[in-house]
């Protein structure tokens, strides 16, 4: 049971990212109001899609596991994810720095042109717009969301059955759209008022997801060397 604090962690994690919280935003700030319907669809569907994907890797793990368990304890298995793990912690510790955004930003009707803002821009004002947009950024996320597929690792070894874990997923990835779900409540509660203040945000939330993709990389890099060096025998 120790296992669901760190979940719900992670899960926070991934709220934070271009497709569960920024696109959201985004479209908020270009709609200059909150279009229920439009964006429950757009949560909905990425929500969706990364339950689809978690239930996916669930029963992959199950078919990769009876199939790597014998050659996880291989030596030259240990070195790939020792030369593996010194490259995440490379590439989270020593990349550049994200650009810093701008201490204020002028208001006004435009949103600022990060990847996130543009795809939200041009997706279009319908239901089939939306689950378009949201899949889009789920299929262009997936990959680098460090703290989801760790997540998924984690689900995987609980003393659960199929249907548990399956029900732990889809309660991972309502956590995940909370944020998002929760700012669109206040900006329908606030009004206008509180749009200038979303477009400021919208900068903050993207590089703050940058540096925070950095530190996981790092962390997950020393972790994965360090258990590969202890059982090559390098590191007691």
């Amino acid at each position: 049971m120790s296992d669901f604090l760190p979940l719900a962690g992670l899960a926070l994690v991934d709220s934070l990212s271009a497709g569960t919280l920024v696109i959201p935003i985004a479209l908020i700030v270009i709609w200059r109001r909150v279009r229920l319907g439009l964006l429950g669809t757009y949560l909905a569907t990425i929500a969706t899609a990364y339950c689809g994907l978690g239930i996916a890797l669930l029963l992959g793990f199950d078919a990769a596991v009876s199939r790597l368990s014998g050659v996880s304890e291989t030596d030259w298995f240990r070195w790939v994810t020792l030369v593996l793990g010194a490259g995440l912690f490379i590439f989270g510790a020593f990349s550049p720095n994200p650009k810093k955004p701008a201490a204020t930003q002028a208001a006004g009707p435009e949103v600022p042109k990060s990847r996130a803002s543009r795809l939200a821009r041009g997706a279009s004002l319908s239901a089939s717009g939306m689950v378009g947009l949201a899949l889009g950024a789920a299929v262009v996320e997936a990959a680098t969301m460090l703290p989801y597929l760790g997540a998924m690792g984690i689900i995987q070894s609980m003393p659960f059955g199929f249907s548990g874990k399956v029900a732990i997923i889809a309660g991972y990835c309502i956590i995940m759209v909370l944020p998002a779900t929760l700012m669109a409540a206040i900006a329908g509660a606030a009004g206008p008022a509180i749009f200038p203040r979303l477009e400021r945000a919208i900068r903050r939330l993207e590089y703050e997801a940058k540096v925070t993709l950095l530190w996981i990389a790092a962390i997950v890099g020393v972790y994965m060397a360090a258990s590969s060096a202890q059982g090559l025998g390098l590191i007691g």
